[in-house]
């Protein structure tokens, strides 16, 4: 039995049921996730970033403007910010910022208050609290984001401009970053300005790994003359399937066929081989892909964020 299948009937399995609903394995999964990741990036904030006048953007970076010219706390400040927001997305997008997103926000806001009399600083080296800050910022959020959830923040109004005014996501986030930038380096110099785009960069990366990097595949479509060897050979040493497409040479007319198959990255130098000794003359794209659902893969049950 695979891991996936294990997987698959934990996320199915109803632990309690209640009148509100059946509380499942998958949402059990989602409360964990919610809890680990808030209080990551709770951890991030004290111990790395805001010691240290860095800030990791969004409504964080307010929150760490306001304790610096009000004396409010990080964690009350951040989480003043996104109630109305949280209730106003909620009334005019609906479900998506539903439940967990308040839960993830709440969290994460109050944690940041909650841990940091118990929490050491980091301070000294800009390479400590800024590769640190980042990786373990992005864990957090990445954590948050398999959940289905987002701990709030700059996403919220960006998604409301989207709505009303038709401005694309992508945009109003940049110019919401850059502001946040803009007044990072009118508060605390251009020095930790600079250390919040790395720690920005570093957060983004690791999200980007913990959404597909841990279980990356790819795909690899090859023109040969020989499939039947090759399709053998993918079948039998890493019992992966393969779909056979007929095509014709653009410049020669011949009629060739094309294998399409997707296996893990680890499997590349195997694929490779394969191809190898069955038809060196064998013409082959690999691509990264970003996503694989389906069999010998992740099954079909995550719901897109």
């Amino acid at each position: 039995m695979s891991l996936w299948t294990v997987a698959g009937r934990f996320n199915r399995r109803v632990w309690l049921r209640t009148r509100w609903g059946a509380l499942t394995g998958r949402s059990l999964l989602n409360l964990a996730l919610i809890v680990v990741g808030a209080a990551l990036t709770a951890v991030s904030v004290v111990v790395f970033l805001n010691p240290n006048d860095v800030v990791p953007g969004g409504f964080t970076a307010l929150a760490i403007f306001a304790n610096r010219l009000w004396g409010w706390p990080v964690g009350i400040a951040l989480l003043a910010m996104n109630v109305p927001f949280l209730l106003l997305a909620m009334r005019v997008l609906g479900v998506q910022f539903g439940p967990k997103t308040i839960l993830a926000t709440v969290l994460a806001s109050l944690l940041i208050d909650l841990l940091q009399p118990y929490l050491p600083v980091v301070r000294g080296d800009p390479l400590l609290y800024t590769l640190y800050g980042g990786l373990i910022y992005g864990v957090g959020l990445g954590l948050v984001f398999r959940a289905n959830a987002t701990t709030g923040g700059s996403e919220i109004p960006a998604k409301l401009l989207e709505h009303w005014r038709g401005v694309r996501l992508s945009s109003s986030l940049l110019a919401m970053d850059v502001a946040v930038l803009a007044l990072a380096a009118f508060f605390f110099g251009l020095e930790p300005a600079l250390y919040a785009l790395i720690v920005a960069w570093v957060a983004a990366r690791v999200i980007d790994f913990m959404e597909t990097g841990a279980t990356a595949s790819i795909t690899a479509l090859i023109v040969t003359r020989r499939p039947e060897s090759i399709r053998d050979g993918i079948l039998e040493q890493l019992e992966r399937g393969v779909t056979l497409l007929e095509a014709e040479g653009g410049y020669t007319g011949e009629q060739r066929t094309v294998l399409m198959a997707v296996v893990r990255r680890r499997e590349t130098r195997t694929l490779q081989e394969i191809v190898r000794q069955a038809d060196p003359d064998a013409f082959v794209v690999i691509s990264p892909s970003a996503e694989v659902l389906g069999e010998g893969f992740k099954p079909l049950t995550r719901v897109p964020r």
